[in-house]
C-alpha cells in the first residue's frame, strides 16, 4: 500500500501505510525491502544528502531487493545536484530488455557529461534515449512516467526547446492515463519554464500555477520549491519583483538547506535583490551558492550565475570583477548555445491515431470523425491531444501537412 501510495503521490497516506508495515516486521526490513519508499519520502523533503544514505545502504545489501532498480533512483538524484555520479553504476545492472530503465540511465549519464563540458556526448545520450522513449507506447510509458520529466529536463537544458516541450506534454498525458501524480508538477515547471523562454508570460504564469498547486496538494517540498522557483522567474519576467522574492523565500525554506533546489531558489532570489538595486546583497548571495569558481552550481546554472554577478559587479563600480564574470558569462553562453534540429525520422502512432491523422488530414470535424469511426467525441479528443504531444505539432493544419507528408506512421502490429 504504501508503494501504491507513492506512485499515485499520496505521500501523507504513503507515510501513513509504511509505519504501519514497520511496525509489523520490525525497522530491520526497511532497508531491505522499503529503501525506495524511503528515498521518494526524503526526496519529497528536499533531503537529497538523506536519500542518498539510505539508497546507498540498501545496495550494499545482498537482501535488499530490485538492487538494479535502487541504483538508478540513487543515479537519479544527481539529475539536478551533478557533484554527485551513479550513472555508470546504474547502467552496468541494467539488462538490454530493461529498455525503460536503460533510457533513463542515458539520460542520467547525458547530464552529467553536460555538466563536465561534454556537449556533443551529451547530445547522443539524449537522443539515443528519446529515440528509444519514442519508440514506447504511452502504455508502456507507464512503468516509468518519471522518464519523461527527467529526458525533458535534460533537452531544456541542452537548448531543445521543442522536443522538451513534446516530452513534457506526453509525461503529462501519461500520467493522467496512469494516475500517477508525482512527476506532474516537475513535467508543468518544465512547460512553464519552456513558455518563460519563449516570451510567453500568460501560458507561463497558468503552467508555473498549476505546478505549484498540484505540489502542494502532494505535499512534495521539492516539487514544491522548484515550481515556486519557476514562478519566481515568470514573476520577475513581468516585473514583480515582491512576488518574485516571496516565491524564492518560500522555495528555500521548504527544503534543505544547500540542497538542489535550494540553490536554484537562491539564485532566484539573487536575481530579484538585484532589480530592487541591491547589488552587494546579489553578490553575496550568489557566490554563496556557487562557490568562488561557479563550480557548485551545475553548467546550466553558471551561466545565470556569472550573468547576475556581471550586472551587480558594475552596478556596483566594480569594473574588474564585472569584465570577469562577463567573460564567464560569454563562455557558457557559447557552450550551451546548442542549435536545435528539428526531427526529420517518421512519427510512429497506434493504428487508431493513424486513421484519426487522415480523417483530419481530409478536413474531418473531431464530430465527423467519432460517428465514422463509431467512438465518443472525447475519444477522438483524447486520441488527438495524443497525436499531437507525439509529433510536436499545436495545429490542425499542422497534423494534415505532416500526415500529407506521409509523416505520420502506424507502429507495426507485434
Amino acid at each position: 500500500m504504501a508503494r501504491a501510495y507513492a506512485r499515485v503521490g499520496e505521500l501523507t497516506q504513503c507515510r501513513a501505510a509504511l509505519a504501519q508495515w514497520s511496525a509489523l516486521v520490525g525497522p530491520d526490513q526497511e532497508l531491505d525491502q522499503a529503501a525506495d519508499i524511503l528515498a521518494i519520502l526524503s526526496l519529497a523533503d528536499g533531503r537529497f544528502t538523506h536519500a542518498r544514505v539510505i539508497l546507498r545502504g540498501a545496495v550494499g545489501r545482498s537482501a535488499a531487493v530490485n538492487t538494479g532498480s535502487l541504483r538508478l533512483e540513487l543515479a537519479a538524484t544527481a539529475l539536478w545536484d551533478t557533484r554527485w555520479s551513479w550513472s555508470d553504476a546504474a547502467l552496468a545492472v541494467i539488462t538490454e530488455e530493461q529498455r525503460l530503465q536503460r533510457a533513463h540511465a542515458w539520460v542520467l549519464l547525458a547530464v552529467e557529461a553536460l555538466d563536465r563540458e561534454e556537449v556533443d556526448h551529451a547530445l547522443r545520450l539524449v537522443k539515443d534515449s528519446a529515440d528509444l522513449v519514442d519508440s514506447r507506447t504511452d502504455e508502456e510509458l507507464i512503468e516509468r512516467p518519471a522518464l519523461m520529466s527527467d529526458l525533458g529536463w535534460a533537452e531544456t537544458h541542452l537548448g531543445q526547446s521543442e522536443r522538451a516541450r513534446r516530452r513534457f506534454e506526453r509525461g503529462l498525458l501519461v500520467c493522467e492515463a496512469s494516475g500517477q501524480y508525482l512527476p506532474v508538477a516537475p513535467l508543468q515547471s518544465g512547460l512553464a519554464e519552456l513558455a518563460l523562454r519563449q516570451g510567453a508570460l500568460s501560458a507561463a504564469t497558468d503552467r508555473a500555477e498549476r505546478a505549484v498547486a498540484v505540489a502542494r496538494s502532494l505535499d512534495h517540498h521539492d516539487h514544491w520549491a522548484m515550481a515556486l522557483v519557476v514562478r519566481a522567474d515568470v514573476a520577475l519576467a513581468a516585473g514583480r519583483h515582491d512576488r518574485a522574492l516571496a516565491d524564492a523565500a518560500c522555495a528555500m525554506r521548504v527544503v534543505d538547506l544547500d540542497s538542489p533546489q535550494w540553490r536554484r531558489a537562491r539564485l532566484a532570489w539573487a536575481t530579484a535583490v538585484l532589480a530592487a538595486g541591491d547589488s552587494r546583497a546579489c553578490v553575496r548571495a550568489v557566490l554563496d551558492v556557487a562557490g568562488d569558481e561557479l563550480g557548485e552550481l551545475p553548467v546550466w546554472e553558471r551561466r545565470r550565475a556569472a550573468q547576475l554577478l556581471g550586472r551587480a559587479e558594475r552596478a556596483a563600480g566594480r569594473v574588474q570583477h564585472a569584465v570577469r564574470w562577463e567573460r564567464a558569462r560569454a563562455r557558457y553562453e557559447a557552450l550551451l548555445d546548442i542549435p536545435e534540429k528539428s526531427a526529420a525520422g517518421p512519427v510512429l502512432v497506434s493504428r487508431r491515431e493513424f486513421e484519426i491523422a487522415h480523417l483530419v488530414s481530409e478536413g474531418r470535424t473531431n464530430r465527423q470523425i467519432a460517428r465514422l469511426l463509431e467512438v465518443s467525441h472525447k475519444t477522438v479528443e483524447t486520441h488527438l491531444a495524443r497525436i499531437f504531444a507525439k509529433s510536436g505539432v499545436s495545429s490542425r493544419a499542422e497534423l494534415a501537412g505532416l500526415t500529407v507528408a506521409n509523416r505520420v506512421v502506424a507502429r507495426p502490429r507485434p
